[in-house]
């Protein structure tokens, strides 16, 4: 889908773009921006999402040649903009800002072409600036992209209030723990963790095989609002992270927290730029023990729970808004305009 209007600044997403995430941009930056929006939803084959990954930028390039200004929220819309710029269009007035980014190395022969690629378009001259949602995370791509130092930025995450009601009574009644989210997520050892206890699990991933765990439940085909009402009925939020230098799980913990949902959550560079040990999570390694006994705090420890609760509803509205997210990427795009 293309909102179309007079100029040449553009927002390329892979989902429904808030409108307040615009407004704000707009407000900032004094000019009206165009939104692209190519969504192929999660339960779609593989291929056809790979494939659009590659044809959106491609065909936004064709259709688009007078371009100037894009802020790319799928990360990968923005890096092949400019892939397919450096060596295809060569338009010299083009300033790509590039969100959401996430590098995980690949094997073989696959894997380092897949870097070249990637290395080739961020430090191309049209990739002005790129967006990390973790502190540690610039100094960590750097290393990686050298080519690319100083494009790095860091801005906290935010994503649009959603006051709808999901309540539902059977769904509560399980006083089960929620895990969601594909990227970057450690599910055997979640299972681990559970598989000796009698603590419930709902993980929301597709492509997890049986456990054959009376108390963890598999939600292979759960997404958007049926997604959000597990998340809103659980009891508490479980999120193990794999690569602990990769960003990930905010879009999970942020809308948790709007829900008011305590959090058990893997340490990492990304869990501290946001959250505060024993406030807003249980922040643990990823030992099975430890997990263990954060679980069970959070179902025998009812002031600290209700503690959290409360905390992070409030939290979430005043911290991580999808406005205050559109501000700060306005300004950090304008400071690289191409003019």
């Amino acid at each position: 889908m293309e909102q179309k209007r007079n100029s040449d600044n553009y927002i390329l997403s892979d989902a429904d773009t808030p409108a307040d995430f615009t407004a704000s941009i707009e407000s900032v930056t004094h000019r009206p921006w165009n939104v692209i929006e190519r969504i192929v939803p999660m339960s779609k084959a593989k291929i056809r999402r790979v494939l659009g990954f590659y044809l959106t930028p491609l065909s936004f390039m064709l259709k688009h040649p007078n371009a100037r200004n894009v802020i790319a929220w799928q990360q990968f819309f923005g890096i092949l903009a400019a892939f397919f710029n450096r060596y295809i269009f060569h338009r010299r007035n083009l300033s790509i800002t590039i969100m959401t980014f996430i590098y995980q190395p690949k094997n073989g022969l696959a894997g380092k072409l897949y870097y070249k690629m990637i290395n080739s378009a961020i430090s191309s001259k049209y990739v002005k600036s790129i967006i990390v949602f973790a502190r540690n995370e610039v100094e960590h791509y750097e290393r990686i992209f050298p080519k690319a130092k100083g494009k790095f930025h860091f801005v906290k995450l935010g994503i649009p209030v959603d006051n709808c009601n999901y309540y539902d009574p059977e769904l509560a009644s399980n006083d089960y723990f929620f895990a969601t989210g594909v990227s970057n997520r450690d599910y055997n050892f979640l299972i681990d963790v559970f598989s000796g206890i009698k603590a419930k699990l709902k993980i929301a991933c597709p492509n997890i095989p049986y456990t054959g765990q009376e108390n963890i439940e598999v939600l292979d085909n759960c997404f958007k609002n049926d997604m959000k009402r597990y998340l809103y009925n659980c009891k508490a939020v479980a999120i193990p992270l794999k690569d602990l230098n990769v960003s990930s799980g905010q879009l999970v913990f942020i809308q948790a927290m709007q829900f008011g949902k305590p959090i058990i959550i893997s340490d990492s560079g990304s869990t501290r730029s946001y959250l505060e040990n024993n406030v807003d999570a249980i922040i643990l390694p990823n030992n099975v023990e430890l997990w263990r006994e954060g679980i069970e705090k959070l179902l025998n420890d009812n002031n600290m729970y209700e503690t959290m609760s409360d905390h992070n509803r409030k939290r979430a509205l005043s911290d991580f808004s999808i406005a205050g997210l559109g501000e700060k990427i306005g300004k950090i795009a304008m400071l690289y305009e191409s003019v």
